[in-house]
């Protein structure tokens, strides 16, 4: 599998060691090949390659597999996503800048910027890779282009299980306390699941093994309780282009759940076609 790499960028903080690792580990459960990128605008008689890739050596892990190395002057976030346009790479991993005390993990502008200009998949790496993604979990609206941010998982992590969230609420439930009226919004929601699972352009052993959650309160609330039921520590998203991160398909933004969620988060645009 030579082509489409795992493309990961550094900028030799300490955070950035958990999306080397997870790269690494990628890369090797995979069978792609490894490129690591740390662009750099500062040095105006162009960067000692030498010394940065030395850097980079220093910073990767004792088993990492094969890896090059590009080195480009610029903007981190311009040079980046085009990095990624040029190498057509399987995806981007990205990590974030630091963990706030308050719950929130702070981006970045690198990663913020890229986010809203590559059309491939980013993985957001909050955690320390201890294991392969066994379990995926993904917030749905049930539209098409949810479908697509579900197929697109599917076609990345072969071997996980894939376990879909759909969130609903009662219209105006702080009046309406009739219980019938929650059962039959659920019944409602359950049935539009099962139509969207069936339509799934998926193989009929992944279909037969993905499970379908109908939850009625907030998106944000049925993801994470998800995600520790099914001690998954992989969260996949999609969201709308046309000039960067819009409002997500399961019902909160982008920005706010790549900011929330305790663990990585896989970010899949929906002009991605692979």
């Amino acid at each position: 599998m030579a082509d489409h790499p795992i493309l990961v960028a550094t900028d030799f903080r300490p955070r950035s060691d958990r999306a080397l690792d997870r790269a690494a580990k990628l890369a090797k459960d995979t069978g792609r090949k490894l490129v690591v990128i740390h662009a750099n605008e500062k040095w105006r008689d162009g960067p000692p390659g030498d010394l940065l890739k030395a850097r980079i050596a220093a910073v990767m892990p004792q088993d990492a597999p094969d890896y090059r190395c590009l080195l480009p002057e610029g903007p981190a976030p311009d040079t980046i996503a085009q990095a990624a346009e040029d190498e057509d790479a399987f995806c981007l991993v990205l990590s974030v800048a630091r963990y706030n005390s308050v719950g929130d993990y702070f981006l970045g502008t690198a990663v913020d910027e890229v986010l809203r200009r590559s059309t491939y998949p980013v993985l957001v790496v909050k955690e320390r890779p201890k294991a392969s993604y066994e379990h995926i979990v993904i917030g749905t609206d049930l539209s098409k282009l949810s479908a697509r941010a579900v197929e697109a998982a599917v076609a990345m992590f072969p071997k996980a299980q894939l376990h879909l969230v759909h969130a609903f609420h009662v219209p105006y439930e702080a009046w309406q306390q009739a219980a019938y009226v929650k059962d039959e919004l659920a019944a409602t929601a359950q049935r539009h699941c099962d139509s969207f699972t069936e339509q799934l352009d998926v193989s009929p052993e992944c279909r037969e093994q993905m499970t379908m959650e109908v939850v009625h309160g907030s998106p944000t609330g049925a993801i994470t309780e998800a995600l520790e039921k099914y001690d998954a520590h992989l969260c996949a998203l999609t969201s709308h282009g046309n000039g960067g991160l819009r409002q997500a398909l399961l019902g909160s933004t982008v920005s706010d759940l790549l900011r929330t969620l305790p663990v990585d988060t896989l970010v899949i645009h929906p002009e991605h076609r692979r």
